[in-house]
């Protein structure tokens, strides 16, 4: 039972168990600390310290009357930082035989290495086999106080002849006296020592209890040795829930009674673990009530003692979500379980990633939701199309803004390689298209290397712009074919891939039948499959940065709608260093989107993926952080500002088990740890979801063609138009 629930069969004065989990390391001065305090008590409840081992290692429990468990729990944690107390059943385990342990003199105990005797006895309790049990119980009763060793202290061990024949002696022995001042200045207790076995034979018991027996000889000092006595097993298993004052004890001090309960004390922060102890690492850390009531739910609490999931609220997520771990140890796992929480729960959800993370979501989506998802898929046979400069879709910019905006785009995938004369000649070229309402991306290629096609696009910007454009297109057409092609060549380069049939597919759409600005105001969900072992890497990235370009625009034009009216649409793109390439401001891009209701959930594998300034981005700006098992760099930098997780932690994590920092109300709460979630089952039929994406989205293959190739033939050698509907549809800047 716990210690705040009351069951309607137990009373105040019911005995009740606890069970505490130590923090690795557990300092001697926390260990005395507490031991302490519940010796200085004066109203001196009853306690009742085990430790039990059985096959799966070493239990450290304590008991007492249930008004006094709360009082103990919160002396517990308070006192010992990073302890956990939990609830234990109060059927306990019984054992068979039992042994009391004794003093043999009021001189202390003393062992020489503290930790190696504290080893010794752990070695023995896990010598048990399946089945098999070893306990070492003490009973603290009365307490005793800090007091002056009298002036005539009688010889502790004066054998009863002598007493007979020459009266009380006194203690003249420097060492003796010295030794018992010591004890009996400080707090103690007056105790039962008990140790108990179950075990399949009575050699077998034998053998453990003496086992154990000499383990715990290891704390004896001169003057002073361990005795067995032969004790009712009864009063182990069931021991009284207060002092009998009939009870034979003894006096222990709160060092020798840590010395002699087995608890795994250790100042040395390096030495190995103690025999019996879960591993030091990773760490299960509690949750806040906080973290435990966030309906976005990302694991189950696998702390001590806490049941529940542990997840952020929709408004929390807005924070950004930072996933980082190595392949397969359950991002996509992860991934697949709040997408389906969002599909239910009926938000947008854009989804880009490069493995297999959309086929799974595809056999998880909800039934209300089977027409809301558009597969935009490069190898579909009738793909969806996306068009950054569809003339309808401008949100009242300006050719110039939308041509500068994509400049951006394209100069966030290329960096530093995209050169001046290279930057110059494709802002011009985006000016250009950017003032059509049937434009394209597949265009720019077509624009820098057809002539023909080229001056039906350029000789109204000439007339326009005869200060900036104007100039340089003149320039440009003065060129020889040979000079041109010199000049264009690495950015026609880094541009070919759009004119690949799989993204040709996707971008010379000129007018979609989807739009992106359906997700954010229809509540429509997008799936973007980039598999670069299928298109190509420069494909991929080229995609990728056109979509989440797209959709960044259409979230920048909510700034001029009610904050009421915004619908809440979650970003989720995997493997980020390769797709996240839509601005080259990340770090405002991340933060103006908040304000604007987009959630972005961002993944990959290791801190040293990520460009510095991506990374710098990704510190300063996402709030949510989730990881899974990390590599000694990246685990150093996660454990660094808090003291509860070492990068040990981090870095020890199996799979599926994750720390998280999340945002809830506002607030940082302090790193948690869990079990993420198994996938959902499946519930729908990908082809059907494909199927009606398709139908309701796409535009078969060969139509695309066709009006490409259209395009193409429509302009003959002298760069008129022979379709005035594909050749001269401007748009006035």
């Amino acid at each position: 039972m716990t210690t705040d629930q009351q069951a309607s069969s137990l009373t105040a004065d019911s005995l009740v168990w606890q069970q505490i989990f130590w923090p690795a390391p557990f300092g001697e001065a926390a260990a005395f600390a507490i031991l302490r305090h519940w010796g200085a008590q004066t109203h001196a409840p009853q306690l009742i310290l085990e430790t039990r081992a059985d096959a799966d290692g070493v239990e450290y429990l304590i008991g007492s009357r249930l008004r006094h468990a709360q009082a103990v729990r919160t002396a517990i944690e308070e006192l010992v930082r990073g302890s956990v107390v939990v609830g234990y059943p109060d059927d306990r385990e019984p054992i068979t035989v039992a042994r009391k342990l004794k003093l043999s003199s009021v001189r202390p105990i003393d062992p020489r290495d503290a930790v190696a005797s504290t080893r010794s006895i752990l070695h023995a309790l896990t010598a048990v086999r399946s089945g098999e049990r070893l306990v070492i119980q003490q009973v603290l009763g009365p307490r005793w106080h800090p007091r002056v060793v009298p002036t005539e202290l009688p010889q502790h061990d004066q054998s009863v002849v002598s007493k007979v024949l020459f009266g009380a002696l006194p203690e003249h022995r420097a060492g003796a006296r010295q030794a018992i001042a010591e004890k009996v200045g400080q707090h103690g207790f007056m105790t039962t020592l008990r140790i108990g076995v179950h075990a399949g034979g009575a050699e077998r018991r034998r053998t453990l209890l003496l086992g154990l027996a000499a383990a715990m000889n290891t704390v004896e000092a001169p003057g002073v040795h361990l005795i067995l006595r032969p004790e009712q097993p009864v009063k182990l298993n069931r021991p009284r829930t207060a002092w009998s004052l009939l009870a034979r004890a003894q006096q222990l001090s709160v060092v020798e009674t840590a010395r002699l309960i087995a608890w795994p004390i250790n100042d040395r922060d390096h030495d190995e673990p103690f025999p019996g102890q879960p591993p030091r690492h990773p760490k299960p850390v509690r949750p806040s009530t906080a973290v435990l009531a966030g309906e976005r739910v990302i694991a189950n609490a696998n702390a001590p003692g806490v049941t529940g999931t542990l997840g952020y609220s929709v408004t929390d997520a807005m924070r950004a979500t930072w996933v980082l771990g190595p392949p397969g140890v359950g991002k996509s796992s992860l991934f697949t379980n709040l997408i389906v929480q969002d599909l239910e729960a009926n938000r947008p959800v854009v989804v880009i990633e490069p493995k297999d993370l959309v086929a799974d979501i595809l056999e998880r989506i909800p039934a209300h939701r089977m027409d809301d998802v558009a597969v935009l898929d490069v190898m579909d046979s009738a793909p969806i199309g996306i068009n950054p400069l569809d003339g309808k879709h401008r949100g009242g910019r300006t050719p110039q803004v939308v041509a500068d905006s994509l400049f951006s785009m394209f100069r966030s995938i290329y960096g530093d390689s995209l050169g001046h004369r290279s930057a110059d000649i494709l802002r011009n070229s985006l000016e250009v298209l950017a003032r059509r309402d049937d434009a394209s991306l597949v265009m720019i290629p077509l624009l820098l290397t057809n002539p023909g096609f080229r001056r039906s696009l350029t000789q109204q910007i000439i007339r326009e712009d005869p200060y900036a454009a104007g100039p340089f297109w003149q320039w440009f057409d003065s060129l020889s074919p040979e000079a041109a092609a010199s000049i264009t060549a690495p950015l026609s380069n880094k541009l070919r891939p759009l004119m690949t049939k799989q993204l040709r597919a996707v971008l010379a759409q000129r007018n979609p039948k989807f739009n992106i600005r359906q997700v954010l105001n229809e509540g429509k969900s997008l799936l973007v499959p980039l598999q670069k072992g299928v298109i190509g890497p420069e494909s991929a990235q080229l995609l990728s940065a056109a979509v989440l370009y797209e959709l960044y625009q259409a979230i920048l034009e909510r700034a001029g709608t009610p904050e009421n009216s915004r619908i809440p649409v979650m970003v989720y793109v995997d493997e980020v260093q390769e797709f996240l390439r839509f601005s080259d401001d990340l770090s405002e891009s991340l933060a103006v989107v908040r304000s604007l209701k987009c959630a972005y959930h961002l993944a990959h594998q290791h801190e040293a993926q990520l460009p510095k300034a991506m990374l710098e981005a990704f510190r300063n700006n996402i709030r949510n952080r989730v990881c899974f098992q990390l590599q000694p760099g990246d685990a150093k930098d996660m454990a660094a500002g808090q003291s509860d997780l070492a990068p040990e932690d981090f870095g020890s994590l199996p799979a599926f088990h994750v720390y998280a920092s999340l945002i809830r109300d506002n607030s940082v709460q302090p790193w948690i740890s869990g079990v993420t979630l198994p996938p959902p089952p499946k519930t729908s039929d990908a082809k059907e979801v494909r199927r009606r994406s398709r139908e309701r989205y796409g535009q078969p293959l060969d139509e695309i063609e066709a009006g490409f190739a259209d395009l193409v033939a429509g302009v003959d050698g002298t760069g008129r138009a022979a379709d005035a509907s594909q050749g001269r549809k401007t748009r006035r800047s």
